[in-house]
């Protein structure tokens, strides 16, 4: 027993430093683990809550348009008639009414296309010895008489609506409350505004070809044929509508 301690004695001795170094090494070791055990054992820090997130309603694509409270128009924006006077009757009927084409085409298609297969033929006839252009005779005609329902050609074969004047010789009669000339036949209307329309203050326009219809409906217009509104807009809307270019 004595001797072991001696020999450990003397190796402390001669390797204190060492020792102290290992000792030391340990001590701070030790300590560490302590921390560590500790920190294992405490609570986790409190982070701080994050603010909660804006309640935005997703955005999708194919979203359904918001519900109107109010009528929608029945006509496209592009059909309807833009200026105080476009929203007056051809005839003069008091204010607020719809245009001349406006009404056309609140008819059954099947009456305006029966109109235009009955008077044709009869258009193709004036164009080819008066050379005004088929679909201005029709769309004249269309407008003026929505169709052959207007009083004026119901009851006196007038499909343009032309007026007494001093120049008129014929039978005269009266519709929407102003005197009108009044055919035997609805042909004879036809060849008085083929006549009508080449003379007169309308003679310039016959130098328009026979199948440019968008210079007569110009050429209408400007004159003032029948005092009617927008009258050219009108030809060319019908003409389009029901394209009757195709007689030209």
């Amino acid at each position: 027993m004595t001797l072991s301690l001696s020999r450990v004695l003397s190796f402390a001795g001669r390797h204190w430093l060492r020792l102290l170094i290992i000792g030391g090494a340990l001590f701070v070791l030790t300590r560490k683990q302590v921390n560590f055990n500790v920190r294992l054992g405490s609570p986790a820090p409190t982070e701080e809550a994050a603010p909660a997130p804006v309640n935005v309603p997703p955005v999708t694509l194919n979203s359904e348009a918001p519900i109107l409270t109010e009528k929608l128009p029945e006509q496209p924006i592009a059909e309807q008639s833009g200026g105080f006077f476009e929203r007056f009757s051809l005839f003069g009927g008091g204010g607020g009414e719809a245009s001349a084409y406006d009404q056309l085409t609140r008819l059954e298609q099947k009456t305006v296309e029966d109109f235009i297969r009955r008077f044709s033929n009869v258009a193709q006839a004036e164009q080819e010895k008066f050379g005004v252009p088929s679909s201005i005779t029709l769309a004249n005609a269309l407008l003026h008489t929505r169709a052959g329902s207007a009083p004026a050609a119901r009851d006196h074969n007038n499909f343009f609506a032309l007026g007494c004047d001093d120049d008129w010789p014929g039978s005269t009669g009266r519709a929407d409350g102003k005197c009108i000339r009044r055919y035997e036949t609805a042909w004879t209307s036809f060849r008085d505004h083929s006549l009508y329309v080449t003379s007169g203050r309308y003679a310039p326009m016959t130098q328009f070809g026979e199948t440019d219809y968008q210079r007569w409906a110009a050429g209408l217009g400007e004159l003032g044929f029948n005092d009617t509104d927008d009258l050219s807009r009108q030809l060319l809307r019908t003409i389009d509508r029901w394209q009757l270019f195709r007689f030209d």
